[in-house]
């Protein structure tokens, strides 16, 4: 009987040793899931994984920025799903600010829509439109006597900060290439 009890003894002991494995088992998901919970950014999460849980450094830096991109991939798309319900109402204030008086940028902002998304639709109307843009600057453009900037703005209802970095840009290229 002993003989058997001594083959057990290892086996039982070798068993033991892997349950008491799994059951303290790190879980560094949720390592990660704390410290960017209590961390205001990258950095932080970094010094916290580092410091409280002994990761190394380049692995803590890594683990916390996939974090981050995951948090900010679910707060776009938490936010963009909010904003599509209100779809139809989005398109009737798009079309109501662009018959208006009032620049696109001021009347959606005016109407409620967050700035990250007027400034994405301006943008995108903007690059829509850019060939009767062109013809517009090249208008003001051969017009010497009148300022560029003006010229867009007052003629072409330009905003008038687009109207100005259009106006530094022509600036620049001109005294760029006057100087090679």
């Amino acid at each position: 009987m002993r003989h058997t009890t001594a083959i057990y003894t290892p086996v039982a002991l070798v068993a033991a040793v892997l349950l008491a494995a799994c059951g303290s088992k790190r879980n560094r998901q949720a390592e990660v899931i704390e410290c960017a919970s209590i961390s205001l950014d990258v950095k932080g999460a970094t010094q916290c994984l580092v410091q409280l849980y002994r990761w190394e450094p380049g692995e803590a830096r890594r683990a916390a920025e996939a974090r981050r991109r995951a948090m900010d991939s679910v707060k776009t798309w938490t936010e963009d799903s909010v904003w599509n319900l209100d779809a139809a109402r989005h398109h009737l204030d798009l079309a109501a600010c662009r018959g208006g008086s009032d620049p696109l940028d001021r009347c959606l902002l005016i109407k409620g829509w967050p700035l990250k998304r007027v400034t994405r639709t301006a943008d995108s109307l903007w690059q829509a439109e850019a060939p009767e843009h062109r013809r517009e600057l090249q208008t003001c453009l051969g017009r010497p006597n009148l300022n560029l900037s003006s010229c867009l703005t007052l003629y072409y209802k330009w905003d008038s900060e687009r109207a100005l970095q259009t106006a530094d840009s022509v600036t620049r290229a001109r005294l760029g290439g006057r100087n090679r």
